[in-house]
């Protein structure tokens, strides 16, 4: 992957003012995106490298760096409002990638979405709160966020105050045959297999072309064929 380019996203909270590196293909030649979130402990250069098996002609690389590396400071599978402000400053950094990848003439169809571990659950939280065709997501080792025992139920989500919106565990039906990569290895101590499934469950209701991958033997990490699955996503040049 060729040299990175940062400025700042227009994040507000605690993620105000972090870096949102820029990599792969430069801006005259970008024909599609990817939006990067490293995992707790890393960093956006990190993931940069760490997904480098991706880089292709034409893609551009778009990845949010946390406040002192952590997107949020609580458990994933706390209670939204424990991981607030975080979790919605998060969220911004995301759409600071997507409105970086329009500024260069990609749209959201023709961007992909996704992360590792806590970066996962970043991704998986926007997409959430902001259902719609995207080019692909993928969560990588990591779960929707939030306990499963004070989610609120939403059934008008037009009508919704934004806290409700936020405590959803619900998707209003809008992601369009996204295509969705759920992946997470049997063996990996972090990843509660109920939480990962009903990960997958929401946004396959939600109308996301869902690809649950499992793999057996395999722990906290990212796997050859996961790279194959999400290149799989990217748009022919």
């Amino acid at each position: 992957m060729t040299d990175s380019s940062r400025r700042r996203t227009a994040a507000s909270g605690p993620h105000e003012g972090q870096e949102l590196l820029t990599a792969g293909a430069p801006a005259m030649a970008t024909e599609a995106a990817v939006v990067l979130c490293h995992g707790r402990g890393a960093t956006a250069q990190g993931v940069l490298n760490l997904f480098d098996p991706l880089y292709r002609h034409g893609v551009a690389f778009l990845a949010p760096q946390a406040e002192r590396s952590r997107w949020y400071p609580r458990p994933t599978t706390a209670p939204r409002t424990e991981n607030e402000p975080w979790l919605t400053s998060s969220v911004e950094c995301v759409d600071a990638g997507l409105e970086a990848a329009r500024s260069i003439g990609v749209p959201p169809e023709r961007t992909l979405l996704g992360g590792f571990s806590q970066g996962a659950s970043v991704v998986a939280e926007f997409v959430r709160r902001n259902p719609g065709h995207y080019g692909g997501v993928f969560l990588l080792s990591g779960v929707l966020p939030g306990d499963v025992d004070d989610a609120t139920d939403v059934t008008d989500p037009v009508d919704a105050s934004d806290a409700d919106r936020r405590n959803d565990r619900t998707i209003p039906a809008g992601l369009e045959g996204t295509p969705i990569l759920v992946g997470w290895g049997e063996d990996d101590p972090r990843i509660d297999p109920e939480r990962a499934a009903e990960t997958a469950e929401t946004f396959e209701r939600a109308g996301g072309d869902v690809d649950e991958r499992i793999y057996p033997d395999v722990g906290h990490e990212v796997t050859d064929d996961e790279f194959e699955a999400i290149r799989a996503m990217l748009p022919e040049s």
